[in-house]
């Protein structure tokens, strides 16, 4: 790679091009353009607000007289007989119909005489019933006074049947001239005040709403209700549920006693939405805050005061020439855009060469690796250098790891690779094992008749698809012994069930003999199996060493091999093999038979293969 000269830090471009597009361009706009924007902020946040009170108090009194309406209507149809609470079936359905697209009723229902609540949760379409709080009960009887056909609100009190804070608007309900209960409507005090709430960009208005001295909306009222229960919610007290304005941390709402009234607008009422509507100002220590505050005028128990505040961020400077500012800031932020672009493009060049390079190397395939360029950036022109070294490490690794698993069981070469010793030592292990040990039948005299060459074409057929079955169940091969293969299970890799991966093993192979031909040449082999302690590691002089298992149960695996041939059978395993597998009844006992070097005749197992045996 050619060296170049005339490098720079990243950190030295990064910092001048945030100079120049934000700190120069940004703050050079600002400077000079907006310094009017002061009292153009003000009136419009002032208007805006005013404007948002009267749309939130017109959605709450449209909110308030469709319940009104609905009750109303509900008590005209009962007075003349057309709708009875005794028709249970046709006074559900018609509940349940009046309010199926008003998301905002919690509940509806009738109050009976004896103080029992029956109605609908038009949100989770279930009935609500149960007895009322006394409170209910209460103004419910109150209400008889008032005679059929008036609907009264009720704000705000806590009911236990739906477990939170509701405004309640009741109606009583008369059949005959005699008293029948009372239709109940329930809000929660959520639903009812989210009118109130401004956009969420809006950042800097603080919207509330105050019955008394008590708050009924508030954002920092989220849940307070539900981690604030009323501890007697049977009182009279019907504020007692809600926190006191000097009970949140809000400081304005704390000191609404020092509010200080002034005109925002002189030339009286407008058709702009300020009418109505009260603006007051509030100093504290973090500032100035601004109240804009418009009285409910449809609560006939208890007067409610809607309300935003603003924080004092929103009036901190007073800014001037906006116009000029803005056609200045434009200007220059375009400059800065251009400036930013270039200086983007130039570095993302390398970087999405570097990324590019870094999703090829995720995919494995080395060989297709491209060969990054230098760059003028120092930190970029090391990271392509790096990269580049590290690619041709991998690709030799990789070669290496190919060549390694030719000659090697794959385990091994592994650990070599990931050993800091370069002496290739592997560390011996005495474990318990299982010993496959597979030898052709008559491949010797099958030599004898075809050339050397076809010879090898035809093992090598034949080792292809055996060492896939052997690996596949877990086994290593420790040897090819001219025909013959030496494999072990558990001698390296952890194998928890290799007695019956060793069997397993056997019968696939038994299975690919019979079924498949090498070369064009049919093949039959014979498999001993055996389980017991052997030693695992490597033999050798210092630079010639090769991975194989020492021990009698080795030895004893290839003598069971040979076995088969005076007891007929294409499988023998040793008594420990099978006292180790999982379902024994597979196998069955072949003979009783005296290994050499034993002193004791052993029992032998063989497995029968269906479609084989």
């Amino acid at each position: 790679m050619t060296e170049r000269r005339g490098r720079f830090s990243i950190l030295g471009v990064l910092l001048g091009a945030f100079f120049v597009t934000s700190v120069l361009g940004v703050g050079l706009a600002l400077h000079l353009g907006l310094d009017t924007a002061y009292d153009n902020t003000r009136s419009l946040w002032i208007t805006m607000t005013h404007a948002d009170l009267k749309d939130a108090q017109n959605a709450m009194r449209a909110r308030i007289e469709r319940m009104q309406r609905r009750n109303i209507w509900v008590a005209r149809e009962v007075a003349n007989g057309d709708l009875s609470p005794d028709n249970v079936a046709v006074w559900d359905n018609t509940l349940a119909a009046l309010v199926t697209n008003e998301s905002d009723v919690t509940a509806i229902g009738l109050l009976t005489p004896d103080g029992r609540f029956r109605g609908y949760d038009p949100r989770s379409d279930k009935p609500v019933s149960g007895k009322a709080d006394p409170e209910e009960d209460i103004i419910a009887r109150s209400l008889i006074a008032y005679g059929p056909g008036q609907s009264i609100t009720q704000f705000p009190r806590w009911n236990s049947l739906v477990n939170q804070v509701v405004i309640s608007e009741m109606i009583p309900l008369f059949q005959s001239g005699q008293y029948i209960g009372s239709l109940v409507q329930l809000v929660s005090l959520g639903d009812f005040s989210r009118d109130l709430k401004p956009d969420p960009t809006e950042a800097g208005r603080t919207p509330f709403v105050i019955v008394n001295d008590h708050v009924i909306a508030h954002p920092s009222l989220s849940d307070w209700h539900q981690l604030h229960p009323p501890e007697n919610p049977g009182t009279n007290d019907v504020l007692g549920v809600l926190p006191r304005i000097d009970g949140l941390a809000d400081p304005v709402l704390a000191r609404m006693d020092q509010w200080q009234t002034f005109d925002f607008d002189d030339s009286g009422p407008s058709s702009d939405g300020t009418s109505g509507s009260q603006t007051a100002a509030l100093e504290t220590a973090d500032g100035y805050h601004v109240i804009i505050t418009r009285q409910f005028e449809e609560s006939a128990s208890l007067p409610v005061l809607m309300g935003m505040h603003f924080d004092p961020t929103v009036f901190t400077r007073e800014w001037e020439r906006l116009k000029l500012a803005t056609l200045i800031g434009t200007a220059i932020m375009v400059l800065a855009v251009i400036l930013a672009i270039l200086i983007a493009h130039y570095f993302t060049r390398p970087l999405k060469r570097f990324s590019a390079a870094t999703r090829q190397l995720e995919t494995g395939i080395l060989d297709d690796l491209p060969i990054l360029p230098g760059s003028h950036i120092i930190e970029f022109n090391d990271a392509s250098r790096s990269f580049n070294n590290m690619a041709i490490t991998l690709r030799d690794r990789e070669r290496i790891g190919r060549l390694f698993g030719k000659f090697l069981p794959t385990a091994i070469a592994q650990q070599l690779l990931a050993s800091d010793d370069d002496t290739g030592n592997v560390q011996s292990r005495q474990c318990e094992a299982s010993i496959l040990f597979v030898d052709l039948v008559g491949f010797t005299t099958l030599s004898e008749k075809i050339a050397p060459q076809r010879i090898v074409t035809i093992l090598n057929a034949y080792f292809a698809k055996a060492t896939a079955i052997i690996e596949e169940n877990g086994g290593i091969i420790t040897q090819f012994q001219g025909d013959a293969i030496l494999a072990v299970f558990n001698a390296f890799d952890d194998v928890p069930d290799h007695a019956d991966a060793a069997v397993r093993t056997a019968i696939a192979l038994q299975k690919l003999v019979h079924n498949d031909l090498f070369d064009g040449e049919e093949l039959r082999c014979r498999c001993g199996i055996n389980t017991g302690l052997l030693v695992a590691g490597n033999v050798g002089a210092p630079d010639r060493l090769t991975f194989t298992v020492h021990g009698d149960a080795v030895n004893s695996a290839a003598r069971l091999e040979a076995k088969n041939k005076e007891l007929g059978t294409r499988i023998l395993i040793a008594s420990t093999t099978f006292d180790q597998l999982s379902d024994p009844s597979q196998a069955r006992l072949a003979d009783e038979i005296l290994l050499r070097g034993r002193s004791e005749t052993t029992a032998v197992y063989t497995i029968p293969i269906d479609g084989i045996d």
